[in-house]
């Protein structure tokens, strides 16, 4: 059952009470956690608190965090894994779509079983971009901050649609065929779309949150620049609904920040972390 969002004092309490008790966990081990039949690879990697958890984009394993999660486990316990079907983690049952709602459901029954203590900085990519924004409204009293890396928005791929010359959008839709797409990411990709076109919660709990939108485009790829500009829109409604967001724009790159720019994506979330602490620490008796 989702929680109603907490005010800031009630998130100031949660975090001075956790905030410097988090549970010893494997420094830098890598495992497979059962999360209800099925077992999901997870690298948990330095210490302290709160925990930093970060989510995948469609069909990527946690080694998209190769060039982020190093330096943010020198300063607290991490958390990547690969979600169910990718990279070294087992299928989940059923052949259906799973929603983001799904993954998100998914992720906290990891950290549970993995006795990962929260509340936690979720830093999503892509699709794993909203679905931290789920988690964040399904567990607010479990999620301290929020680092989005050019989250996803289902409502751009219409969008886009609506404003490509059919021969265009017709040559896009060659080069990003999903016919052949592993079943575990097809399920994801289905899932997406497979409730109307809502994207994630807002507004958002009221927590550190920073956004971060790539803005370069390619030119050679049929309908990129018109897409980064309907992205950039979605990202500004994104911001404008949430007055607790910070938006950075990251010029020199387009959709893999973590890859393209990671020393913004580690910046982002040294911010985050800065505040939490900070937060919990004025919040201590």
């Amino acid at each position: 059952m989702s929680l109603e969002p907490r005010t800031p004092v009630a998130i100031l309490c949660v975090l001075a009470l956790l905030a410097f008790t988090a549970a010893a966990v494997d420094n830098g081990a890598a495992s497979d956690v059962d999360v209800g039949g099925y077992r999901l690879h997870a690298l948990i990697a330095g210490t302290g608190a709160p925990v930093v958890v970060f989510e995948n984009g469609l069909g990527e394993p946690l080694d998209t965090w190769k060039s982020v999660q190093p330096a943010i486990a020198k300063l607290t316990t991490t958390v990547s894994y690969d979600r169910a079907g990718l990279g070294q983690s087992q299928p989940a049952p059923g052949s259906g779509p799973r929603s983001r709602r799904d993954l998100a459901d998914e992720l906290h029954r990891l950290l549970r079983a993995a006795k990962v203590p929260g509340p936690y900085i979720l830093v999503g990519h892509s699709l794993g971009g909203s679905v931290v924004q789920v988690f964040a409204g399904a567990y607010p009293y479990e999620t301290a901050g929020l680092v989005l890396v050019d989250p996803e928005d289902s409502r751009l791929t219409d969008l886009v649609k609506s404003k490509l010359a059919p021969e265009v959008w017709a040559a896009r839709e060659k080069i990003l065929s999903t016919d052949k797409l592993p079943p575990p990411i097809k399920r994801e990709f289905d899932g997406m779309n497979a409730v109307g076109k809502k994207t994630a919660q807002s507004p958002l709990p009221p927590v550190p949150i920073v956004l971060l939108t790539g803005t370069k485009k390619n030119p050679d790829f049929p309908g990129n620049p018109i897409e980064q500009d309907l992205k950039l829109d979605l990202h500004n409604e994104l911001a404008a609904n949430n007055p607790k967001v910070e938006h950075v724009l990251v010029p020199e790159s387009r959709h893999y920040i973590q890859e393209d720019a990671p020393e913004k994506v580690i910046a982002a979330i040294e911010r985050v972390l800065a505040k939490t602490r900070a937060a919990a620490k004025t919040a201590e008796p």
